[in-house]
């Protein structure tokens, strides 16, 4: 595997920079999130509106701007299709410490990304929003 960042790891790399995702983006994206979240968060999210839509809710009602760290422990793939494992560090709009681990897949077609399937520990997440230290990972 080359030195380049995958699609997955660019993605995450942009996270809370919504007009670089926008840049990244086919204009039939699909983004899909886990099927326990709520029906407006886990979508799927479909076409270029939509996706930055959610991007934009989620980096700007759920974590103060700026906060947000990914931590990479894992890369793999190519241009076509590539996933990262993360630890996603944050703080939440409610003031609460987040720490949670993510698992992001990218798929892209003419070098932009046409799908993103996020999988994360959505009860961890769900905890930490709430100000719970739960599911937190191990430091490194």
């Amino acid at each position: 595997m080359s030195n380049k960042p995958t699609p997955a790891r660019r993605i995450v790399d942009a996270f809370g920079d919504c007009d670089a995702l926008a840049k990244m983006y086919t204009d039939d994206i699909t983004w899909r999130l886990n099927h326990s979240l709520a029906p407006n968060i886990a979508g799927p999210h479909v076409g270029k509106e939509a996706v930055l839509a959610f991007n934009s809710a989620v980096f700007t009602k759920f974590y103060e701007p700026g906060s947000i760290k990914a931590e990479i422990l894992d890369e793999i793939g190519d241009e076509a299709a590539s996933v990262v494992r993360l630890n996603l560090h944050a703080m939440s709009r409610r003031g609460n410490s987040y720490d949670v681990e993510y698992v992001l897949f990218a798929k892209t077609t003419g070098g932009k990304v046409y799908e993103v399937v996020e999988l994360l520990d959505t009860h961890a997440s769900n905890e930490q929003h709430q100000g719970n230290p739960v599911g937190i990972p191990p430091s490194s």
